[in-house]
């Protein structure tokens, strides 16, 4: 079985299950101080991040990470806002190929195309998520926290969602 598989599997399906992985699993950053290892979070204690290269082992706080990932002079709004519209144009790339890909499926009368877009429009859209997520953690200074924000996330996006239709 697995030679089959490593016949069909070719290396576009391997970047595309990386970049599913990275969407939807995620991926840890690197370490600043040996530039190899990821941050891994440390099990006894949730504010910490911990290097997984056993050469280097180095230990940081959020509250540092926070500063050493912080671009000197950058705007975190102008960031946040090309964070917006990355979304954006993620959420319209989506439809697209939400569109066309169920005009082909008509076309070809196949259940199959339909199945595959809707698959690669969840990719897109989760990818466009995230970029909602980083541009409210940009916007509201939640960068590095030991557990992440969602709740507050998707109650900021529901109460913008009322804002926008009570106008």
């Amino acid at each position: 079985m697995r030679e089959r598989l490593g016949h069909r599997v070719g290396p576009e399906h391997r970047g595309f299950a990386a970049m599913g992985g990275t969407v939807l699993g995620g991926t840890h950053a690197l370490c600043p101080t040996c530039r190899h290892g990821r941050l891994m979070s440390d099990p006894e204690a949730l504010d910490l991040r911990r290097c997984d290269d056993p050469q280097c082992g180095a230990t940081f706080s959020l509250a540092e990470l926070g500063r050493t990932y912080a671009l000197d002079g950058a705007d975190p709004r102008t960031l946040a806002a090309d964070e917006r519209q990355q979304a954006l144009t993620l959420f319209v790339a989506a439809e697209i190929i939400g569109v066309l890909a169920a005009a082909w499926a008509i076309y070809a009368r196949s259940w199959l195309t339909l199945l595959g877009a809707a698959l690669l429009c969840l990719v897109v859209c989760a990818t466009a998520m995230v970029s909602r997520y980083r541009a409210w953690q940009l916007e509201h200074g939640r960068l590095f926290e030991a557990r992440a924000p969602l709740r507050a996330f998707a109650a900021s996006e529901v109460q913008g969602l009322f804002r926008r239709s009570s106008r």
